[in-house]
């Protein structure tokens, strides 16, 4: 007896495949970095060997760093 958890995992993981490509520019910049560029992902079914969906997606990603402080052991 299968559960409706069984069958949720067989159709949206085993049965099917993702495929992202795209390209993607990482700049450092003061304070940390940023990241911009285009996603185009497709999720296809392999059992009817269907695409399902077609995504564009945009990046545009700007990550801060806070201070890092390396503590240097005292030399005596």
């Amino acid at each position: 007896m299968s559960s409706v958890v069984d069958e949720l995992v067989e159709n949206l993981v085993e049965r099917n495949a993702i495929k992202v490509n795209g390209a993607l520019t990482v700049s450092l910049v003061d304070g940390g970095f940023t990241v911009k560029g285009r996603l185009f992902s497709t999720l296809r079914d392999q059992r009817k060997n269907k695409d399902l969906l077609n995504v564009e997606i945009p990046v545009d990603a700007q990550v801060r760093v806070g201070e890092v402080v390396i503590p240097l052991p005292q030399i005596r």
